[in-house]
């Protein structure tokens, strides 16, 4: 007969956990528990840093990579040597969208509140307080210079130029160029490879005269242009308190560029020993000498969209270099900030004594 337990023996096979071992259990669970929770939070925390400071990050090299192009495309010629005449057959060259007489760069700086140094000319969207202004005069982008075919007998002639499709339409403003002369005036038909630039068609600002006062001979060429506005503004939204950087091409509506910058400061190279090297950066003024511009420094201050965490940013950011720094203090909110700095050489600039 095989043996059997007592059932002394069976209840005490069948004896669970004691209160003391279930509660020691339940500790030990919560204490991974919340060292599990504790490593989550961190994780999500250590994402939304990451992300932040990325968003930031990506808006910053946006900005300065179109600061970039248009800079070092300004006063394009075709030449490696300044033209002896200049001319324009442009109406209302006094406002700034249409002076392309005014040279390739021009800078406004920021004195006080609705004030800028030289006076804001008009053309300029109204600018956000603090920040300063960027004037670029450049080929329109992607644009593909054409060359003049025949001889122009006079400048009233028609310009005959190779007949791509696209390449202007009525309306635009152009450049003909060489190395004697460059004429702006504005296209008023592209019919067939033949340009003409008379005064009728009631396009915007229209030519003033019928002649662009050169005749151009063959292979000469013919490239539209912009004036090109960079400016921080509020944002397109109107949310309070947010701003961005802002870019206005020709007579065309601005177009919001990086949302989230909060100032731009901008100084500029200029060769004061007349031997086309770089002896001091300035800020804009009556004085500046912006024939001898041969670069310039943008900086970008650029906080995040949305406000996170519990620290808040007091510190102070210095936008540009001594003797041109600008400091700006945060006001104790709890965005995330970063300066962008770069410094842009005009490719085509060219000074002659």
């Amino acid at each position: 007969m095989a043996p059997t337990m007592s059932s002394t023996m069976r209840a005490a096979a069948a004896k669970g956990f004691s209160l003391v071992e279930l509660m020691v259990a339940l500790t030990i669970s919560l204490l991974l528990l919340a060292g599990v929770g504790a490593m989550f939070v961190s994780s999500k925390s250590s994402y939304e840093t990451t992300d932040k400071l990325s968003r930031i990050q990506e808006s910053g090299r946006y900005a300065l990579d179109q600061f970039t192009y248009d800079v070092r495309s300004a006063g394009y010629v075709g030449c490696s040597r300044t033209s002896t005449y200049i001319s324009t057959s442009l109406n209302d060259t006094g406002t700034l969208t249409w002076n392309f007489m005014d040279g390739p760069v021009r800078g406004y700086q920021y004195v006080s509140t609705g004030s800028w140094s030289p006076a804001l000319p008009t053309g300029v969207p109204a600018p956000l307080d603090g920040s300063d202004v960027l004037v670029l005069r450049l080929p329109v982008r992607e644009a593909v210079p054409l060359k003049v075919q025949s001889d122009m007998i006079s400048g009233t002639s028609d310009i005959i130029l190779p007949a791509v499709p696209g390449a202007f339409t009525a309306g635009d403003i152009a450049l003909a160029y060489s190395c004697e002369a460059q004429a702006f005036f504005q296209v008023t038909d592209f019919t067939g490879g033949v340009m003409k630039h008379t005064t009728s068609g009631g396009f915007t600002p229209g030519n003033a005269v019928d002649t662009i006062n050169y005749p151009f001979r063959t292979n000469a060429e013919v490239i539209p242009v912009n004036t090109v506005v960079y400016y921080v503004a509020p944002n397109s939204a109107g949310t309070a308190g947010v701003s961005s950087l802002f870019r206005k091409i020709g007579n065309n509506a601005p177009e919001e560029l990086v949302e989230g910058v909060e100032q731009m400061q901008v100084d500029y190279g200029v060769d004061t020993n007349l031997d086309n090297v770089i002896d001091a950066y300035v800020v804009a003024g009556p004085t500046v000498d912006w024939s001898r511009v041969l670069s310039v420094r943008v900086a970008l201050l650029v906080r995040s969209l949305e406000q996170y965490g519990t620290e808040q940013d007091v510190g102070t950011y210095t936008l540009l270099s001594a003797p041109n720094a600008v400091a700006f203090t945060a006001p104790g909110d709890r965005y995330y900030r970063e300066v962008f700095t770069s410094t842009i050489g005009i490719r085509n600039k060219v000074v002659v004594d």
